[in-house]
């Protein structure tokens, strides 16, 4: 089953540590079957313009996108990272391309509105 990850608003570093596992787990899961993965990241975050813990779970997110894509390419693992602003859904399209497109993997789609001009690590 394919996995969709949500990015939610963190409160300490526990639940830094617990998003994180959670999103592992859940990506995990989902390569292991051939499944892809999307994780959702609130745009803002990942560039510091949140709370501490939220810009943590954010890059973490991304890092673990980058890790498994690092690792599982030649497997045909296939993991991506939605960036969106705050509060704000993903577009359906975007959603559907990232985990169909054949090819598409270890890509960040940026489609936060507030993130023009913006470069994201």
């Amino acid at each position: 089953m394919s996995a969709l990850i949500r990015q939610r608003s963190a409160t300490s570093l526990e639940d830094v540590g617990a998003q994180l596992l959670e999103a592992f787990e859940s990506v995990r899961g989902a390569v292991t079957e051939g499944e892809p993965s999307v994780i959702v990241v609130n745009a803002p975050d990942l560039i510091g313009q949140g709370t501490l813990e939220d810009a943590a779970v954010a890059t973490g997110l991304l890092g673990l996108m980058r890790a498994i894509t690092f690792e599982g390419a030649s497997k045909g693992w296939r993991v991506n990272v939605v960036a969106v602003d705050r509060d704000a859904d993903p577009p359906v399209e975007v959603l559907e391309s990232a985990m169909t497109t054949p090819g598409l993997m270890g890509q960040v789609l940026n489609v936060a509105k507030g993130m023009i001009g913006k470069v994201v690590p």
